[in-house]
C-alpha cells in the first residue's frame, strides 16, 4: 500500500495553464460522441470570443430556392435570383469545479502526480461534455420550434410495435426524408444494445428465418457492439441517455451535429492550501469555458437574460446553468428540418419480439 504521508501535496505543486488545456483535451479525446464524429471541433468560435460578450454568431447559407431554370431568349434579360443567407446563435458556458487533496491523496503518491491527477479529472469533464450534450438535445426537442419535427416516438399508443425494431428504425431515420444518409450514428442506452444483440438468433442450421416485428432479418442487425452498425449507421451505447417508465430514448447524429470549442480561460488551474479549513486542506481548482452549438439551432439570449438577469442590480446572468440548457424556452430552430442533423427515437423496454418460419411437412402440417 502507498505511503500517502510522503505524497506529493498539490500546494506544493506548480501547474502550468496548458495542463488544465491538456487536460480538457483529454477529456475530449476520450468522450465517444467526439470519437465518433457527433462532436466536431471549431476552432474559430472560440476567437469570436476573444474581445468579450457571451454569444458567437454563425452564419449559413440557406438551400437555393427550388425554382425552375430561365430558358435562354434573346429578347430577356437574364434574371439574377438571391442567396439567402440565415443567423444561428451559440452560447458561451462557463463551469468550475474544485477537488480538495484527500480526495486525489493516494493518486498523488505515484510517480507522475500530475499525469495521475489529470486522467481522473478528464475522466469527470469527459461525462460532464455527455451530460451536456444530453441537456441540450432536451432543451431542442422542447422547443416549441421543434414540435412533431425529427422525432419518433414508437410509444405514442398509435402502433402495436413499440421497441427497437429494424421498422422503426428505417422510420426514425426517415425523419430526414431523402437526407436520411447524413445520420451515420445512433446512440443507445446498454439495455436497448442488450435487445438487439437478443434479437439476432438466426440458426443456420436449420434455415429457419428469424422475423423481428413481422421483418425478416437475417443480415440488418448483426450481433452489435458498440462500433458495429445497423444499415450502416454507427452504434454507440451511452447509459447517460434518458429512460424511465420502460421507455428509452435514443439519437441518431449526423457527423459534425455539434460544434465544440475551448476557450482560453485566465487561472484556468490552480492549487492551494488552507491550513484552517478542516485542521488544513490542499485543494485543486479548474475552470472551464467553451461553446457547444447544436447545428441548425440558436441561443435565444433575449428570453434567457429575460427570466435570469439578476433584477436588483440588473446585470446579466454570467452563464447558463444546466437546468437553462435543457429549457426549450432557450431555443429555435432557424434552418430548415432536413438541415437538423439529429433524430430522436423513443422506444420501450419490451424485447424485439422474434418469430420463426418452419417448412411445411410431407403431411401437409405446419
Amino acid at each position: 500500500m502507498a505511503d500517502i504521508t510522503t505524497a506529493t501535496k498539490l500546494a506544493d505543486m506548480q501547474i502550468p495553464e496548458s495542463w488544465a488545456q491538456y487536460t480538457a483535451q483529454r477529456s475530449v479525446e476520450q468522450d465517444q460522441f467526439f470519437q465518433s464524429g457527433v462532436i466536431a471541433a471549431v476552432p474559430n468560435l472560440a476567437s469570436q470570443l476573444a474581445g468579450g460578450g457571451f454569444l458567437v454568431n454563425m452564419p449559413f447559407i440557406k438551400p437555393l430556392a427550388d425554382t425552375d431554370p430561365q430558358i435562354p431568349d434573346d429578347n430577356k434579360d437574364i434574371q439574377l435570383n438571391t442567396i439567402a443567407s440565415g443567423l444561428s446563435q451559440a452560447r458561451e458556458y462557463g463551469m468550475n469545479q474544485a477537488w480538495s487533496a484527500t480526495d486525489l491523496s493516494r493518486e498523488l503518491s505515484g510517480t507522475d502526480p500530475l499525469a495521475a491527477i489529470s486522467t481522473s479529472v478528464a475522466d469527470y469533464w469527459r461525462h460532464i461534455n455527455e451530460k451536456i450534450l444530453l441537456k441540450t438535445l432536451d432543451g431542442v426537442f422542447s422547443s416549441t420550434s421543434m414540435t412533431g419535427i425529427n422525432q419518433f416516438d414508437a410509444t405514442d399508443g398509435r402502433r402495436t410495435d413499440n421497441t427497437f425494431s429494424l421498422a422503426n428504425f428505417n422510420k426514425a431515420r426517415f425523419q430526414l426524408g431523402d437526407r436520411y444518409r447524413d445520420l451515420a450514428v445512433v446512440a443507445v442506452h446498454s439495455n436497448i444494445l442488450q435487445q438487439l444483440q437478443n434479437a439476432n438468433i438466426v440458426d443456420p442450421k436449420t434455415g429457419n428465418t428469424i422475423l423481428i416485428n413481422g421483418n425478416q432479418l437475417p443480415t440488418q442487425i448483426s450481433a452489435p457492439n458498440p462500433g458495429d452498425t445497423i444499415k450502416g449507421v454507427r452504434i454507440v451505447v451511452d447509459d447517460s441517455l434518458p429512460s424511465k417508465d420502460g421507455k428509452y430514448t435514443s439519437y441518431l447524429f449526423a457527423t459534425g451535429a455539434f460544434g465544440w470549442s475551448e476557450l482560453p480561460v485566465d487561472h484556468a488551474v490552480a492549487t492551494g492550501r488552507d491550513e484552517l479549513r478542516f485542521n488544513g486542506v490542499d485543494y485543486l481548482v479548474n475552470r472551464r469555458r467553451f461553446v457547444l452549438a447544436p447545428a441548425g439551432m440558436s441561443w435565444n439570449e433575449t428570453t434567457f437574460q429575460s427570466e435570469n438577469m439578476d433584477q436588483s442590480s440588473h446585470k446579466p446572468a454570467a452563464f447558463p446553468t444546466m437546468d437553462n440548457i435543457g429549457n426549450g424556452k432557450y431555443w429555435t430552430r432557424v434552418a430548415d428540418q432536413k438541415l437538423i442533423p439529429f433524430v430522436k427515437f423513443t422506444t420501450t423496454d419490451e424485447a424485439i419480439k422474434q418469430t420463426t418460419t418452419t417448412s411445411p411437412t410431407t403431411d401437409g402440417k405446419q
